[in-house]
Formats: structure tokens, sequence, C-alpha cells
């Protein structure tokens, strides 16, 4: 994970010189952070793969306080790997098998849907770091999943996207189509169409899970807030993902 970056520009195509310049400048100021041009379009990886969770993280914040990229600075994705290894090559020292109900739980979910909830995390010595069940599903199906790496000190946490949600009769209505990020820390079982209580600045609200990713790296992890509680209930009609 956070393997490297790609960065956005708005840039004025009746200004080719003044946009390549523009696009040198950012290559001399991220190299002074240790980050390179991949020499893909608009693509930038860690010149020290051990010190890119820090390394991207710093890149991402100085790109967004240069003064002179407020007004061209679109967007900055962060880039994960997601086939770093078979399936066969990871390792399970120590993992203790899932309990029958939450296997079924994640189970139920990729028969209804076809998809598994979430993708599998190893270190970099390819052992497991989490979604066990999303392993035995995948095994047990035949199939391919995003499989990622973080840093065995590295911290790790799973992040939940969702929509908020307000009760609506025996159902639940959604609010906005706007997707939100929290840090899911809660021992209970999570699959996209939950419904979930999260903290906010205008206080408790709710959400409908859309999808389950993960962030690695101190300052990665640091940044979400974590959700308060899992309600037990499902929107009936799952989003889509």
């Amino acid at each position: 994970m956070n393997e490297g970056m790609a960065v956005f520009l708005n840039i004025d195509p009746e200004k080719p010189r003044e946009s390549e310049e523009l696009i040198r400048r950012i290559d001399r100021l991220l190299l002074k952070h240790g980050i390179r041009y991949s020499g893909i379009r608009n693509l930038y990886s860690p010149i020290d793969q051990r010190k890119r969770d820090h390394g991207i993280y710093n890149a991402r914040h100085v790109l967004r306080e240069t003064l002179w990229l407020k007004d061209r600075l679109a967007y900055i994705s962060i880039l994960h790997q997601t086939n770093v290894c078979s399936l066969e090559q990871i390792r399970l020292d120590h993992m203790l098998e899932p309990s029958p109900g939450k296997l079924k739980y994640y189970e139920d979910f990729y028969q209804a849907s076809h998809s598994l909830a979430h993708g599998i995390v190893v270190d970099q010595d390819r052992q497991l770091r989490d979604g066990y069940i999303s392993y035995i599903l995948a095994s047990k199906y035949g199939l391919q999943p995003d499989i990622y790496e973080a840093f065995a000190n590295e911290p790790l946490r799973k992040i939940v996207r969702g929509r908020h949600v307000a009760p609506a009769g025996d159902t639940w209505r959604i609010k906005t189509e706007k997707l939100y990020t929290w840090g899911y820390d809660l021992r209970r079982a999570v699959i996209p169409g939950d419904i979930l209580e999260v903290r906010t600045k205008l206080g408790s609200a709710f959400i409908c899970v859309d999808r389950i990713d993960y962030v690695t790296g101190q300052e990665f992890c640091g940044e979400y807030s974590e959700v308060m509680r899992h309600l037990g209930k499902r929107l009936k009609s799952t989003p889509p993902r």
C-alpha cells in the first residue's frame, strides 16, 4: 500500500509551455522530499520504498500547502498495488479460525453479491495481516481477490466508506450520494450495506457502508474518526460498490 500517487492538475491547454514548466516545478519539489516522477504520465513513486508510508503522506501534504499550486492542484490519488502475491504465497502462521457465525455473515454476502466484502492484506514476508475470511472464501470459490502489502512495523487500519442515511419505516433512506470515511476498529463483522453509527462534526449520525478498504502508516491511520457502533441492521437493497 502507498506505493505511489497520481497528481492531477488544472492545466490550460492553450498554454502548453506554462503547463510544462509547472510540471517540472512539481517534479523538482517532490524530488526534494524523496518522491520521483515514475516516467508514466502523472504518476510518482517513493525513492525509498521502505519509507513509502511516511513519504507519500508527507508529499501529499507538501503539495496541498504549496502556494503556487493553490489554484492548479485538482486532486491527489494515493495508489495501492492490489496484486502483490498469489493466494498460494500467503502465510497463515498463528492465524485463528474465524467463528462459524462470522464466516457465514461474509459468505452470505458473497453469495448474494458475487463479490468479497473486502480484500486481503499481507506484510512484506507475505504473512497474512487482515482479511482471513476473504482468503478462505477466495480459496473456496476460486477467486482472485485484491491483495495488498502493509509493512509489519506499520499500523494497519480498516476503513469504511459510506453515505449518510436516516430511518424510514422499516428501512433506511439515503440522505446524500457523497461518500465519507471512518476508521472501523470494532470487533463485529462489517460488510457493504451495514448501518453504522458514526461521529461527525455535528454529532452522531448514521451511514450505510458502501465499501471497505484499508490504510497503513502512522499518519494515514490517524486521519479518520472511529465508528461508534454497529447497529446490526442493513439497508434492504445494498448500494452499488
